[in-house]
């Protein structure tokens, strides 16, 4: 091999590691930035259901009555913070995340949070995207069946799912989650994007926020 030609195959092969390199660390630079604006972001969801689900105590001049039941609008509640509308957050306690739910979805939305891409949790048709930052969703792999997943909604109502099952689905495959006929969806692009990780859930229980403690009589 001539000299030349061995020298510009060395140079071919520093060029290809550094940009490999330095993709690496932009991706990485992304991951954790997505993390940091996930969180200050689920500050100001939190704290709006906080203030939406305190409740004022009523005085009814038949204590023992039964509060009647008021039928959920199948429209998820949706607040605009900050220029983005949010639908609630969720929570995946066996991976430590919770993360805030954008009410659409983009490819600017996705990287600050997961995305409501279809349904509501008052149909049963839930799906949420998200991307694979070891943030956000690039864990979804290491769930199990049987694990728990929690989404609270804007109006503080908390509704908890269970994993069913955990496939890895084709791009092409949007009847497979859009009309999966379970209650929630998780899904994220696998590592080079040519597949696509989708989380089962269906419904263990639905709860409203408890009432604020009435005062104590003195």
């Amino acid at each position: 091999m001539p000299k030349k030609t061995g020298i510009a195959i060395v140079a071919v092969g520093a060029v290809l590691i550094l940009s490999a390199l330095l993709l690496f660390l932009h991706n990485r630079q992304e991951d954790v930035q997505a993390g940091q604006e996930a969180e200050s972001l689920l500050e100001n969801v939190e704290a709006v259901i906080e203030m939406k689900t305190i409740k004022v105590p009523v005085i009814s001049t038949q204590p023992d009555a039964a509060p009647s039941a008021t039928p959920l609008d199948p429209q998820m509640p949706v607040v605009m913070l900050d220029g983005y509308e949010y639908v609630g957050y969720m929570e995946i306690p066996v991976l430590g995340l919770k993360l805030p739910v954008m009410s659409e979805w983009d490819y600017n939305r996705l990287k600050l949070a997961p995305c409501r891409q279809f349904g509501s949790s008052r149909t049963d048709d839930l799906v949420i995207a998200a991307h694979n930052y070891e943030s956000h969703f690039g864990h979804l792999r290491d769930l199990s069946v049987g694990d728990t997943v929690t989404f609270t909604d804007m109006e503080g109502i908390v509704n908890t799912y269970c994993v069913e099952k955990i496939e890895t689905l084709n791009p092409n495959e949007v009847d497979a989650v859009q009309n999966s006929g379970y209650d929630l969806v998780l899904y994220t692009c696998t590592k080079g994007g040519k597949t696509r990780v989708t989380v089962f859930c269906n419904r263990e229980e639905i709860a409203a926020p408890s009432p604020a403690p009435t005062p104590m009589e003195k």
